[in-house]
């Protein structure tokens, strides 16, 4: 464990361009109040209660990998409430201005994906291992979820699970199989 609480903690905006990191916490590997950047690095956050946080998230290039007791990536800016003081407020509303952009891979037993606005994957690869309980899904979005370019795979339950909307320009599927199949 590199730390007990967030690895990285700012209230505002967190910008990573560049370089490798490995993270492992007991709390969030990143949480913005604002926006998280990240782009051309190798990033690991290979043990973590939320992987990635912050009312905005754009993740391109480089190679990201995520391990998450609970969400993967939260697009949320810390109003969920979700981190050791456990969920506050209404879990189901928007959040003006929350969206997760993305190209990585994400290990969750929570949900995969997790933004309380719009969710948008523009390119890259994706793909979600999770989730594993029936209340959670590997997209869970308020708001638009919308795919325009890219490759998203997913595994997990089908409890809650949802698919990109109409909005988007790249085709989709989403096959639900039973226990008995």
């Amino acid at each position: 464990r590199d730390t007990a609480d967030d690895a990285l903690h700012f209230n505002g905006d967190i910008s990573i361009s560049g370089g490798t990191y490995t993270i492992a916490t007991d709390d969030n590997g990143i949480h913005a109040g604002n926006a998280v950047t990240i782009t051309d690095c190798d990033l690991t956050i290979a043990d973590s209660y939320e992987g990635i946080e912050g009312l905005s998230i754009d993740i391109s290039g480089g190679t990201i990998s995520v391990k998450a007791s609970d969400d993967g990536l939260n697009a949320a800016g810390g109003a969920d409430s979700s981190g050791f003081g456990g969920r506050g407020g209404d879990a189901f509303a928007v959040t003006e201005g929350a969206c997760i952009t993305i190209s990585l891979t994400v290990d969750a037993d929570g949900d995969g994906l997790d933004s309380n606005g719009d969710l948008r994957i523009t390119g890259g690869v994706t793909y979600v291992a999770g989730p594993t309980s029936g209340a959670d899904s590997a997209l869970d979005c308020n708001g638009e979820a919308e795919i325009t370019g890219g490759t998203f795979a997913a595994t997990g339950t089908v409890g809650m699970a949802q698919t990109f909307g109409d909005s988007s320009t790249q085709a989709s599927m989403l096959i639900a199989l039973s226990p008995d199949s």
